[in-house]
C-alpha cells in the first residue's frame, strides 16, 4: 500500500471511530459511551451488614452526574436533621466523582458527604458503587458498600447493598 493511500484509510478509520463515538457536540462534551450516564436520576438504595446481608431501609436519592466525571447527590435527608436518641442527625450533600471503565463497560462512583450530631461535625461517610447502565440507558443498577468514619477519621462501619437508579 502506498503512503498517501495508508493515510487515506487512516483518515477513513479515524473519521468512523469519531462517528462511532457520537462525534462533537453542541454543548462541548462528546457523547462517549462514558458520559451516556451523564443527567439527573431517581436512585434507590439498600444496604446493611456486609456479613450477613441484612437489609436495612429503603433510601432515597437524586442523583446527578455531570460530563467530565463529577457528581452530586442530593438524599431525601431532612435540613432540620433527624431526631435519634443520641441527638439530631444531620448530613451534608454528597460530592464526588465517577469513572468509566471502556474494557468493562462499567462506571463507578466514589462520593462523600459529611455528619453532623446537635450541630457538631461527627464524622463522613464514602459511598463506592459500581453501575452498570441498561442498553437503553434509562437505569442503572449495581452493587454498593458504605464505609462510616467517625470525626477522628476512624472507619466506624461497613455497609453493603444495592443500589437502582432511573433516568430522570
Amino acid at each position: 500500500m502506498k503512503l498517501p493511500s495508508a493515510l487515506f484509510t487512516f483518515a477513513l478509520l479515524a473519521s468512523a471511530v469519531t462517528a462511532h463515538a457520537g462525534g462533537p457536540s453542541t454543548t462541548g462534551a462528546l457523547p462517549t459511551p462514558a458520559n451516556h450516564i451523564v443527567g439527573t436520576w431517581s436512585n434507590i438504595s439498600q444496604v446493611g451488614s456486609c456479613a450477613t446481608g441484612a437489609l436495612g431501609p429503603v433510601l432515597r436519592q437524586t442523583l446527578m452526574f455531570h460530563a467530565g466525571g463529577t457528581f452530586l447527590d442530593s438524599s431525601r435527608f431532612p435540613p432540620q436533621g433527624i431526631t435519634t436518641p443520641g441527638g439530631v442527625v444531620q448530613r451534608s450533600l454528597g460530592l464526588g466523582t465517577w469513572s468509566y471503565a471502556p474494557v468493562s463497560g462499567e462506571h463507578s462512583l466514589r462520593q462523600q458527604f459529611d455528619f453532623y450530631l446537635n450541630n457538631v461535625y461527627d464524622g463522613y461517610q464514602v459511598i463506592e458503587r459500581t453501575m452498570l447502565l441498561s442498553n437503553d440507558r434509562n437505569t442503572i443498577s449495581g452493587p454498593v458498600v458504605a464505609i462510616r468514619y467517625n470525626a477522628a477519621g476512624a472507619e466506624t462501619s461497613r455497609l453493603c447493598g444495592e443500589a437502582l437508579s432511573t433516568r430522570l
